[in-house]
């Protein structure tokens, strides 16, 4: 399946722009505001959903100001604003790298315009088992239980 999506962001519709990192490099990082000030000249759409930090957390770009929301609790809302902007990371769903064994993930309710970040535990030793039993090597299952 990923193999087959095109490279770079797609809109996925007049409102919604998803991709990997940044809209304008899937392969560069957004990892704080001044980062994000150069991604919102890139796309044209209310929302960009990305990725590739797998940091949960939300960019906000009101009257040509951009505002960092952390995401650290385990449940987080937010209402999208006529008038704003926003980036969105929605975290990782079992490779996090915020110091939070958790899984997270988000969801855009489109008729309340809401977004809602979960994080949820999950089975840590059984997924840990499958990357040893892959062949890969114990820093990555061993890094799970941090978060990092």
């Amino acid at each position: 399946f990923l193999m087959g999506l095109k490279k770079g962001p797609q809109e996925i519709n007049k409102e919604i722009t998803i991709c990997h990192g940044a809209p304008y490099d899937e392969d560069y990082y957004i990892f704080g505001p001044f980062d994000a000030v150069e991604a919102f000249y890139h796309f044209s759409t209310k929302l960009c959903f990305f990725g590739h930090t797998h940091l949960p957390r939300i960019y906000i770009k009101r009257n040509n100001m951009v505002e960092e929301i952390l995401i650290e609790k385990d449940k987080f809302q937010l209402k999208i604003e006529k008038e704003a902007r926003y980036l969105i990371n929605p975290g990782s769903l079992g490779q996090p790298r915020d110091r939070n064994p958790k899984l997270s993930f988000v969801i855009y309710n489109t008729t309340t315009n809401k977004i809602t970040f979960h994080r949820l535990s999950y089975n840590l030793s059984q997924t840990q088992s499958r990357i040893l039993q892959a062949g890969l090597p114990s820093a990555l299952a061993d890094r799970l239980a941090l978060g990092i």
